[in-house]
């Protein structure tokens, strides 16, 4: 095959130099994240005291803001593999092999994402001096102490960018390289019931778990146990939440009349993979929120009672520090979460283009286009915060309730902030209206 049509077919333009662009914004973003989540865990680690809290704190940060930075990383890298269908299956149909066809969509995307965390990489830079603005154990925090190791700065970058290519051959691998395969991408989801039943399963014995734990055990086994219990229930939500995200969708499509509601279940049916995929992160974060923010609202009806006296000073210090790290885990989680909507958003207008000039064609307005786009979105992110919610709620019934009687104020704040990492979505979605707007304007749409 020639070498110059290869580069001719690869080189991003139009639409696909959108898509480009967002890939290099969501690299950058994912790289400036993951140096200031770094940088703010080790700010907890050094604190000068005792208190074991310090450090759960910073082994806590870093372990639940891994999973949306990985999930930001992962399906941007996804998706860049998979938005280019038109370029691949024309590559196939000039005979290219289809260990040549991965290999150039692969190095596509290292490349792209290894060009957003550079540039991510170059503008942390500036990120000891905004964290400077926070305090750690009633003190400022100072730039000079948030540098990291030379070592670790070093090795974050190539990480990333690992991830980025990783993720983006595991998305090749859901894709037929046959001539027509690359085209059609015949991957028709089968999600049994059993990961109801697993995850249910997973769920009954980390709450059983987290009431039996007693200090008995110990601090250190007590905090061990609670941690894999958590993330044992964290690890089923990714397993449960495609398959409840489907059967919703097949509900809704059986009781509904109206055509744009009706589009986004078939959407959500189609792939309940990918549709989790986009809420995973609002998932993680309401999953945290609950208890987190509940536990925070008893400890500060506590400081403000007389009990605050048995209380030492690390300890209020300490309680202090987890606000900002549960305020720094929800603004994150809410930041990835809108950046993956607008590329998955992006990129599946490009995908769905012929279906959107279809209805177009037949006369359904625009404005019930992109209410049907956003309702395919509002459909497993609610399922997403309900679902997360039962779970928090069934792991931590008791610190919930005493929220809910002694400081009812957190509860509303929680609701409120899960309110608007709702409404954060529906503002990616609508961020990308512009994009199917230039597609069903396009001169290439056939009319």
């Amino acid at each position: 095959m020639n070498t110059s049509a290869a580069l001719l077919l690869i080189r991003p333009r139009g639409t696909p130099a959108l898509l480009t662009r967002l890939q290099l914004l969501a690299s950058g973003v994912t790289t400036l994240l993951t140096f200031g989540v770094t940088m703010l865990a080790i700010a907890f680690w050094n604190t000068p005291t005792d208190e074991v809290g310090y450090t759960v704190l910073a082994v806590s940060l870093v372990g639940l803001l891994i999973v949306p930075l990985v999930t930001l990383g992962s399906a941007t890298a996804r998706l860049a593999a998979r938005s280019r269908d038109d370029r691949l299956a024309t590559l196939r149909l000039l005979g290219a092999t289809s260990a040549r066809v991965r290999r150039i969509a692969v190095a596509e995307v290292t490349v792209i994402a290894a060009l957003g965390v550079t540039i991510g990489t170059a503008l942390s830079a500036a990120l000891p001096f905004l964290l400077s603005l926070l305090t750690v154990y009633g003190k400022p925090l100072q730039a000079a102490e948030l540098w990291l190791p030379w070592w670790l700065t070093a090795a974050i970058p190539p990480a990333l960018i690992a991830v980025a290519a990783t993720s983006g051959m595991l998305g090749l691998r859901q894709v037929m390289l046959s001539p027509l395969g690359v085209r059609t991408r015949q991957d028709a989801p089968r999600l049994s019931w059993l990961r109801l039943v697993a995850a249910v399963a997973v769920l009954g014995i980390a709450v059983l778990v987290v009431q039996t734990a007693s200090e008995g055990w110990g601090a250190v086994v007590v905090v061990i146990v609670l941690a894999v219990a958590v993330l044992a229930v964290m690890a089923v939500l990714g397993l449960a939440g495609p398959f409840m995200v489907s059967r919703a969708a097949r509900w809704r499509a059986r009781r509904t009349s109206d055509p744009a509601r009706l589009i986004a279940a078939r959407g959500v049916i189609d792939d309940p993979r990918a549709s989790w995929r986009e809420v995973s992160a609002l998932a993680l974060a309401t999953f945290v929120l609950i208890p987190a923010g509940s536990m925070l609202g008893y400890l500060d009806t506590i400081q403000s009672s007389a009990s605050r006296e048995i209380m030492t000073t690390d300890q209020l210090l300490m309680f202090a520090d987890a606000r900002t790290m549960v305020i720094a885990l929800t603004a994150v989680s809410f930041l990835v979460v809108a950046c993956q909507i607008a590329i998955t958003q992006t990129a599946a207008v490009i995908e769905r283009r012929e279906l959107y000039v279809v209805l177009d064609r037949i006369g359904m307005p625009t404005a019930e286009l992109n209410r049907s786009r956003r309702m395919r979105v509002t459909m497993p992110a609610n399922v997403a915060v309900i679902g997360s919610a039962i779970a928090a709620g069934a792991l931590a019934f008791w610190v919930v309730l005493m929220a809910l009687v002694t400081a009812p104020l957190f509860v509303v704040a929680i609701v409120i902030v899960l309110a608007v990492g709702l409404l954060l979505i529906q503002l990616g979605v609508v961020s990308t209206n512009p994009v199917l707007e230039r597609v069903l304007s396009a001169p290439s749409r056939g009319e």
